[in-house]
């Protein structure tokens, strides 16, 4: 079977790339594949520089959260400071500039902890960072969110529970706890 894979995978050709959505930021691809056995498939995906994502707490170990509503889940959810680079940035500008923007905490350094894929439908890998955070920054009036402090146990428990489930978050919980950062 894993040869039968190999195979199949061996000469794959992109026949085709358009643009299909460009807008708000975001930009949907939709590619032509031919595979080595012939076979050909139209693969539609998010097309991205790559984001980011930030664990921050706060001096007595509380992690430093969004909550926000999600239109196409229809639920309110918690998530960590995150998003797109921008042209021009590293990833550990964008965090500390997503950090500030989404909470009006700031971090005087930050540590980059991990990354992820964000699924088979899009082109981001998101890098985490982790970061001790303090109050001084501003917070961006155009961000719909409020912000809370959670003690980590209890993050740990909401995603243990599925109350939790942003992949950032539950990736980030994961990394910080397996590392034993905190």
């Amino acid at each position: 079977m894993n040869g039968a894979v190999n195979n199949k995978f061996g000469s794959m050709k992109v026949l085709s790339s358009r643009v299909i959505y460009d807008k708000h930021g975001f930009t949907i691809v939709e590619d032509t594949l031919e595979f080595a056995d012939g076979l050909t498939f139209e693969y539609v995906y998010f097309k991205s520089r790559g984001t980011v994502a930030v664990a921050a707490f706060t001096n007595d170990d509380r992690m430093i959260l969004t909550k926000q509503y999600r239109h196409p889940l229809g639920k309110i959810v918690y998530d960590i400071p995150g998003g797109a680079i921008e042209h021009g940035e590293t990833p550990a500008q964008a965090a500390l500039r997503e950090l500030e923007e989404e909470t009006g905490y700031t971090a005087e350094k930050i540590e980059w902890i991990g990354r992820f894929s964000r699924g088979p439908s899009s082109q981001a890998i998101t890098e985490i960072f982790f970061a001790k955070a303090k109050r001084k920054g501003t917070f961006d009036s155009k961000e719909i969110a409020q912000v809370e402090l959670i003690s980590f146990n209890q993050i740990l428990q909401k995603i243990l529970n599925g109350e939790c489930f942003d992949a950032a978050l539950v990736t980030a919980a994961l990394i910080i706890n397996a590392k034993k950062i905190l």
